[in-house]
């Protein structure tokens, strides 16, 4: 059996549009800050969103980074909408 190596991460091309190199992306996100207000569910999906976006630095997770704020945004809109029972994003937001 052979063993397979992993490539060491070489950055996304897109994300020098943003930012020069890596540590740039700590700068990048650290306004993206969890409000004290939001349920610990809601919170736990944003601070793994931002976490994402970061290492869309190496990885193409930019899109599952922002798919998962849309989580947090449905959490927190059935945590504040009374009988929001099992409607979908969409009649949420309306």
């Amino acid at each position: 059996m052979t063993t397979q190596h992993l490539q060491f991460p070489v950055p996304d091309e897109r994300a020098h549009y943003f930012v020069g190199q890596y540590a740039d992306m700590h700068d990048l996100v650290e306004d993206l800050v969890v409000p004290d207000a939001v349920p610990e569910a809601a919170a736990t999906v944003l601070r793994t969103a931002r976490e994402l976006l970061r290492q869309s630095y190496y990885y193409e997770f930019s899109t599952v980074a922002v798919m998962h704020s849309l989580i947090a945004v449905e959490i927190v809109l059935r945590d504040r909408i009374p009988g929001a029972g099992k409607k979908p994003l969409h009649q949420l937001i309306k």
